[in-house]
């Protein structure tokens, strides 16, 4: 396998040529997010807290204004890594879908793998219980969700690996970041998209 040079952020090139792509007004307004962001103006809305832990088939729902809400789906439950690391063995991985709703409820559920808000993300239960996320209900992993090609870049060494920690020998479809992922950075991640694409803030379109 041919490792790519740990010092080559394959995940921060890739949205530098993204960003490059962008208008001005867009790169202008992704700037001043990121230099004048302050908590209480970015955060999610919190839904409601609960000690439950997520499961394997969960669909779950995440606010990032009033009145909206995106959905997310469990994939994966109670990662069981390798070498049993504090930081990924236990948690979750997760994916949020661009579809969404005004109102919390299944209306708006129409995910799509090929249109995902967020990369495959892995998580920890902290995000139920401060109440970030909401889970509505519980669907079992398709045979087609059980093949989807995920996978994770590990910046210290500049390989692709399961959520176990097991190298791929290839760049899988669907690629997060490897390691756990922090309710800020995910809120970063989600209001980042919502710059990018503002007719996501439309739920007529």
């Amino acid at each position: 396998m041919k490792l790519i040079d740990p010092k080559d952020n394959l995940i921060a090139n890739e949205w530098q040529k993204r960003y490059s792509l962008l208008n001005q007004d867009t790169k202008e307004k992704i700037d001043k997010f990121f230099t004048s962001m302050k908590p209480e103006e970015y955060q999610l809305k919190v839904i409601k807290r609960t000690r439950t832990k997520p499961a394997e088939g969960d669909i779950f729902i995440l606010s990032p204004r009033e009145n909206l809400f995106f959905y997310g789906r469990v994939l994966i439950s109670n990662i069981n890594h390798i070498a049993q690391s504090p930081f990924i063995h236990g948690k979750s991985v997760i994916v949020i879908f661009r579809c969404r709703s005004e109102a919390i409820g299944w209306d708006g559920y129409r995910p799509n793998y090929d249109e995902l808000l967020i990369q495959p993300t892995i998580v920890d239960s902290s995000y139920w219980s401060r109440g970030f996320f909401h889970t509505i209900g519980n669907k079992p992993i398709s045979k087609y969700e059980s093949k989807l090609d995920i996978g994770f870049y590990d910046t210290s060494f500049g390989i692709f690996r399961t959520e176990t920690g097991k190298e791929m020998n290839h760049r899988p479809k669907l690629l997060g970041m490897y390691g756990i992922s922090t309710i800020i950075g995910i809120t970063i991640k989600v209001n980042q998209e919502l710059i990018i694409q503002p007719k996501l803030l439309d739920i007529e379109s």
